[in-house]
């Protein structure tokens, strides 16, 4: 598979996640992921959650929703700072598969709970689509750091859109970095894996939470509108 480094002013942008942190990055050119649920993540953070003010006529009764393929095509590797770059990190035509999976899965499950939505299968179908890109992943240590402490915590950074179909127009959007006691499950994907279920289940919920305020049928705590702060 063809794995291509990004422009240095793209990773220079990127720094913002992670401060001076030295930066791997991998293309990947087949992005189709679908998996299984499970256990623990540890310390996650909460989402900074943005819905549309004034959302057109009709969003409201908008229930079918199209989960499109995650994009990893520049997803980076930040890495502790001053640690060289670790090639092992870029991600098999394999792992994005399951990836992919996992992505979908956890989405599908969140969004469908109560039979508040309806997953189809084609974008032609829907009214809603959600647009997800894994932007960052943020090992605590070093691959060497990392085998001799027996610590492999770190965190994922995700930005979700959720999009009016026919016009286009985002209409909530969520970026954030959760904390993993296991960012090393994201180095060796090897099938159904709990540590990644339960990350990606988070950013389910919370687009199902922006939805559902979107269409004023939220339940539980408001959540932030344009003009607060990210979560990173």
């Amino acid at each position: 598979m063809l794995m291509i480094k990004p422009p240095v002013a793209l990773c220079c942008s990127l720094l913002l996640l992670g401060g001076c942190a030295q930066l791997d990055a991998w293309t990947d050119t087949t992005s189709k992921r679908h998996s299984q649920a499970g256990p623990e993540v540890a310390g996650t953070q909460e989402s900074a959650l943005y819905v549309a003010p004034a959302p057109a006529a009709g969003v409201a009764a908008m229930r079918n929703i199209y989960i499109a393929p995650a994009n990893l095509a520049n997803m980076q590797v930040i890495q502790p700072e001053g640690a060289p770059a670790d090639p092992e990190w870029w991600v098999t035509e394999e792992e994005d598969t399951i990836l992919q999976r996992t992505i979908a899965l956890e989405f599908t499950l969140a969004l469908s709970a109560q039979a508040d939505f309806t997953i189809v299968s084609s974008p032609q179908q829907a009214q809603l689509l959600v647009n997800t890109a894994v932007v960052a992943v943020h090992p605590d240590r070093t691959r060497a750091a990392a085998a001799q402490s027996g610590e492999s915590g770190g965190s994922i950074t995700v930005s979700v859109a959720v999009v009016d179909a026919a016009s286009n127009t985002v209409l909530v959007r969520s970026v954030a970095t959760r904390a993993s006691d296991d960012i090393w499950a994201f180095n060796e994907v090897r099938g159904e894996d709990p540590v990644l279920n339960k990350v990606f289940a988070a950013w389910g919920a919370d687009l199902r939470q922006g939805i559902l305020q979107l269409q004023g049928r939220a339940r539980g705590a408001p959540l932030s509108t344009p003009g607060g702060s990210s979560s990173y």
